[in-house]
């Protein structure tokens, strides 16, 4: 043999030994690549609004003390829940990877669903989680059979009154549209009651407050049923209270009702939670003098039905880390994060027991009041055309109150509109 060929020899030899060295030993060195992999902390983000309150960042360091090989990024949103839902509709509909947790504004969860553009929870929101939790929020995540997201806080609509000049809340809208009749002028009040009448989306939360508790609804899947002699009904009580209301009500906003409330003008106010403790701060006029009560029924209803706000958590159907996404919602929406939630930020629970729990009541005593109010209030139309929905309602609602047109026509002028917008949206 060559002394060429016996170098090629010892080559080719060398490279056989190395081979099958490699072989032997392929099993070991692929599972310590895995653990090592397995090992490496995973970075999810979670993208909100701004939070001005130490809930988020409480949350996250709870979360990852639990789970550290996850560690969580807030991409904090602008305050605007428009630039928000905007920014969101912009990555998404690119199918931007960057998003793994997203906060949603609860009207927006069937829009995103139809887009496409979420992942379906179904098989980790379970039946028994969901069983724990309120049921309008549960309602307002669940869109053409499947759940997409997990309720985190809620909001409802409720009524306060003048405990120092009403002994019990009225039980319907007659009674307090009697009591206000009967009582204005005592405490120093000009009125009976102020709401939400500028023409935006507070007042369709009003109106579908006032319909909903006389019996009457919007819409049932894809067929608009708001076109019912309770609906009409329940909007002239909405026209009615206009007269008993400060002249300028079909301009206010959540703000404008506060304030002449609380200077004492009124018996009555429709608003949200959060008043409550401006209402009985310590340069509040009517301090003490304030109680709550749920929204009253109509005629025809059943229950007084508060409509729904709040904040919902879902999983980006980009997200490269669902799994880690889902451990993070899952931890936010537990009670220990919910309770965190509620001990830090302030926000109303989803977990139907929180509104039982001695440290949560103690923080905020009044929650108790609202379990009442919240445990039959129900979300707005789930649809994914809901933004032009309300535009057609903000619309005849409010000229329903000036007086333009007549509660029947704002009816019928929603109900054509409504069936418009499925019929030509469908179709997109």
């Amino acid at each position: 043999m060559g002394k060429k060929n016996k170098i090629l020899t010892l080559i080719v030899s060398l490279a056989l030994i190395v081979t099958l060295i490699a072989g032997c030993g392929s099993n070991t060195s692929t599972s310590t690549s895995s653990n090592t992999s397995k090992d490496e902390p995973v970075t999810i983000t979670y993208s909100a609004g701004k939070d001005s309150t130490p809930a988020t960042q409480k949350l996250i360091e709870a979360f990852e003390k639990k789970y550290p090989n996850i560690k969580v990024k807030f991409q904090e949103l602008p305050n605007s829940t428009d630039d928000q839902h905007n920014s969101y509709v912009t990555a998404l509909s690119a199918g931007d990877s960057s998003i793994d947790v997203l906060a949603m504004d609860i009207i927006w969860t069937p829009e995103f669903a139809a887009a496409d553009w979420l992942l379906p929870l179904d098989d980790k929101f379970t039946e028994e989680m969901r069983e724990k939790f309120l049921p309008g929020p549960v309602e307002a995540v669940t869109y053409n059979g499947h759940v997409w997201a997990v309720p985190r806080f809620t909001d409802a609509g409720v009524l306060y009154y003048r405990k120092d000049i009403i002994d019990t809340p009225p039980k319907t809208w007659d009674e307090l549209i009697q009591m206000s009749k009967e009582n204005v002028g005592k405490g120093g009040t000009k009125y009976g009651i102020v709401f939400q009448g500028n023409q935006y989306e507070g007042l369709v939360c009003d109106a579908l407050e006032l319909i909903g508790s006389n019996g009457g609804s919007v819409l049932e899947g894809d067929k608009v049923t708001i076109n019912t002699p309770q609906a009409v009904a329940g909007l002239q009580y909405l026209i009615d209270l206009v007269k008993i209301a400060p002249p300028g009500v079909t301009t206010y906003q959540e703000e404008e009702a506060r304030n002449v409330f609380q200077q004492g003008e009124a018996i009555f106010m429709r608003n949200w939670p959060y008043a409550w403790s401006l209402v009985n701060g310590d340069d509040s006029p009517i301090k003490g003098k304030v109680g709550i009560a749920p929204i009253p029924k109509g005629k025809n209803g059943q229950a007084g039905t508060p409509v729904l706000g709040g904040w919902n958590l879902g999983i980006s159907k980009y997200s490269k880390h669902p799994e880690e996404a889902w451990k993070f919602i899952e931890f936010v929406t537990s009670e220990e994060g919910q309770k965190i939630t509620a001990l830090e930020g302030g926000n109303l629970p989803t977990i139907k027991f929180l509104y039982q729990d001695e440290e949560v009541l103690a923080k905020n005593p009044y929650w108790a009041d609202f379990y009442d109010a919240f445990i039959t209030a129900k979300p707005r139309p789930v649809s994914p055309f809901y933004p032009q929905m309300s535009d057609s309602m903000q619309i005849n609602f409010h000229k329903a109150l000036t007086g333009e047109i007549t509660a029947q026509q704002a009816i019928q002028n929603i109900e054509k509109d409504l069936n418009d917008i499925i019929k030509n949206e469908g179709k997109k």
